[in-house]
Parts: C-alpha cells; structure tokens; sequence
C-alpha cells in the first residue's frame, strides 16, 4: 500500500457523525463481512476485547475512502503476514488505516459504548489469527 497522508477518524469527527453517516457504516461493514468470509472464518459469537496489557496485536480501522470518519470496522490481528491480501478485500471502496492500541479503544468506546465482547474471532485454518468488530455493531454514539 502506498503511504499516503491520510486524516483519520478521531474522537470529535466521531461524534459528529450523523445518522446517514451511521447507516452507511452499517451497510458496509456488512458488505465487509461477506468479502472477508470468503478467504476467512469469522466466528458467530463475540469475545471480550483485545485491549488488555497482555495483548499485542496490530490494531487498525477500516473507513470508507469517501469519508474516513466512517468507520467500517476495528481489526486486531496477531501477525499482519498477507497485507496485500487485505488491501485487496477492502477493494476500492475502503481502506485501512493503522492504528494505535489506545486510538483504536477511544474509538470503540465512542462508537459502541457496551464495555466489552464486541469482537468476533477470526480464523484461518481453525487457528484464531485476530479480532474484528463490525460497525453494524453501532447502535448510536455515546452523546
């Protein structure tokens, strides 16, 4: 992926968003959803964050590339080992954007305020190889 300058969401274009902006998350993070079950097994059930100390994982978001405030979905993945496949899978409508542990946990919390467990296992070859939270997951912003 090229490094490009790109702004991402923060705290306050989070709260800013509307509820267009929160049913388009909604409807994307679905269509995300049934890109990534092609190559992936995503369980059906949620487990607690991966936010402890003990957890080390490379954090990012997915946005919408027609406005980076949307936040499609949350990814911690234990080894980034095949990112192109990932880039590839979030296809020209979406991009992915690092993210710091600490940025990425402000930012669920503003968006799904639920303390924890809302984060799908995800699994290649049975083996759980990260986490995913869907912004289908949203039911509306803190404020």
């Amino acid at each position: 992926m090229l490094s490009l300058n790109i702004q991402g969401p923060t705290l306050d274009t989070v709260k800013a968003l509307s509820l267009t902006d929160l049913a388009l998350m909604s409807y994307s993070s679905h269509l995300l959803r049934k890109r990534l079950t092609s190559y992936f097994n995503i369980d059906c059930f949620t487990v607690p964050d991966p936010f402890s100390e003990e957890n080390e994982f490379n954090y990012f978001v997915v946005v919408d590339k027609a406005n980076t405030n949307r936040i499609i979905s949350f990814i911690a993945l234990k080894e980034v080992l095949d990112i192109d496949l990932w880039d590839l899978l979030f296809g020209k409508d979406m991009l992915r954007l690092d993210i710091s542990k600490e940025d990425a946990l402000s930012l669920k919390q503003e968006l799904m305020p639920k303390y924890t467990d809302n984060f799908f296992p995800i699994r290649k070859d049975s083996s759980i190889i990260g986490y995913i939270a869907f912004s289908f997951e949203v039911c509306g912003t803190k404020n």
